[in-house]
């Protein structure tokens, strides 16, 4: 990965084709990737979901609300139970089927750049752990953008290069982990692509802590591998990751939410 001299953003270059990521996705959500450590993955991520459903409520009443990068659905279903008008959009088909047909829930396959139009619009959408995986992300922020009402809001988390952590074991931390993660943004970087996509930033959460037990856990991590983990993390990935997707669960997230720019003065 190469990484940009002003934001300090890494990213992959050059970019895989549109096929072999097409490819990629397909089989992203199934259980059998990586020895099934996938749905580990999708149980951590669905503890998290009543801090991230408290904090769509935050911003206001939320009428309807698209969660693009939906994967399997699950959030979607969070939200639906709490009475909030909730749909997804995923590039992955296999994904999306599963959300229609084993949750219940609407849900599209596609590109939200590409069906942005047809969508109508939304109070809120949501974008968990998915800008890292995009191409092109800030012509995913300009799609968010047109779906979003004047007054919308967009709340997103991603994995935070270049913090502290990344700089004391450069490397080790688990977002630098292509084909999956393309960008490993910055805290300025990831600031810099939402104001070039006409988006004002309206809160930053540097370390972005959903739990308390998550908070412990990733302490702890982060204390061992300062004590001499780089060893321990490469055989994990030596021993565990046969399509390329599980690191040693190190790194800090930064959760971000931003409103849409409708005058001059909000730039």
């Amino acid at each position: 990965m190469y990484r940009c001299r002003s934001c300090h953003t890494a990213f992959v270059w050059p970019l895989p084709s549109d096929a072999e990521l097409t490819a990629f996705y397909q089989k992203f959500h199934l259980p059998t990737v990586d020895g099934g450590q996938y749905e580990q993955v999708e149980a951590r991520m669905e503890a998290d979901f009543p801090a991230k459903v408290r904090l769509v409520r935050s911003g206001g009443r939320v009428t309807r609300l698209l969660d693009v990068g939906c994967g399997k659905g699950f959030f979607v279903r969070a939200c639906r139970e709490q009475g909030i008008a909730a749909e997804g959009i995923d590039v992955s088909e296999t994904a999306v089927k599963f959300a229609k047909e084993r949750l219940g829930v609407p849900a599209i396959s596609g590109r939200i750049e590409d069906r942005a139009d047809e969508l109508g619009k939304f109070d809120a959408v949501t974008m968990w752990a998915t800008i890292e995986h995009l191409p092109h992300p800030v012509e995913t922020l300009r799609a968010i953008r047109r779906v979003l009402k004047p007054d919308g809001i967009l709340h997103l988390d991603t994995g935070i290069g270049h913090d502290w952590l990344d700089r004391l074991l450069p490397g080790v931390v688990q977002w630098y982990d292509p084909p999956q993660h393309l960008f490993v943004f910055s805290s300025e970087g990831l600031k810099h692509a939402l104001r070039t996509a006409g988006f004002r930033v309206v809160r930053f959460d540097p370390c972005f802590d959903r739990s308390w037990f998550r908070r412990q856990a990733r302490i702890g991590r982060a204390l061992l591998a300062a004590s001499g983990m780089r060893l321990i993390n490469a055989l994990s990935r030596l021993a565990t990751r046969s399509e390329g997707f599980t690191r040693f669960p190190l790194g800090n997230l930064q959760s971000i939410s931003a409103t849409p720019i409708t005058s001059p003065s909000e730039a």
